[in-house]
């Protein structure tokens, strides 16, 4: 089994030119320094995956009440996002197995970030809808390259372990996104307290 990026057969061998196995190599070795790193990044593209799956939720409201459209509106919104995440699971995920994991995790964190830094210019529902499901093909690139990556970087005594802590970077990617939108909500409620306040005054 391959680990990370493709990787010549002269890599892969000893000074005496007998291969070697790299997954037993792993799993007979202590997790190292490099494997920390590796695991931390993966937890850490879930963490941005699952805020920006779950933003969308909590800021719902605030848009509603800015663009002033129905709730219904939004349904499109949601199930777009969803659908790229579909889409980008399937297609990024046989590519990854083509090139590396690694290369394929890299170039899509880069591009659903853009995404993200892209999405608040959205000005009707229209493009907020494109916005999202081209965010979602990104989005949908992470959890299974990082989760795959975060299992063969893994000893096999520790790998469910490990593996199932990084995982847990998806849920806690809610926390940030739940203080965002309460932040949000303060920030209208005391926007709004001080055009009513300015309107008495005058």
């Amino acid at each position: 089994m391959a680990i990370g990026t493709n990787s010549t057969n002269s890599k892969n061998r000893t000074n005496s030119g007998s291969p070697i196995d790299i997954p037993a190599l792993i799993d007979r070795s202590r997790i190292g320094g490099f494997q920390i790193v590796m695991l931390t990044l993966c937890a850490i593209c879930l963490i941005i995956d699952g805020f920006d799956v779950q933003a969308m939720g909590y800021v719902a409201p605030a848009i509603i009440q800015e663009w002033g459209i129905a709730k219904a509106n939004l349904g499109p919104v949601f199930g777009a996002g969803l659908f790229g995440m579909l889409l980008g699971s399937l297609c990024f995920s046989i590519l990854a197995d083509r090139i590396g994991r690694r290369p394929v995790l890299i170039a899509a964190t880069l591009f659903f970030a853009a995404c993200m830094l892209l999405t608040p210019l959205a000005a009707t529902v229209q493009q907020l809808i494109v916005l999202r499901f081209v965010t979602g093909l990104g989005l949908g690139a992470i959890m299974p390259n990082a989760m795959a990556l975060a299992g063969e970087y893994s000893p096999v005594r520790k790998r469910v372990t490990l593996m199932m802590l990084v995982s847990c970077g998806f849920t806690l990617g809610a926390v940030p996104a739940l203080v965002s939108a309460v932040m949000l909500m303060l920030m209208q409620e005391t926007s709004q307290r001080s055009k009513a306040q300015a309107v008495i005054a005058h």
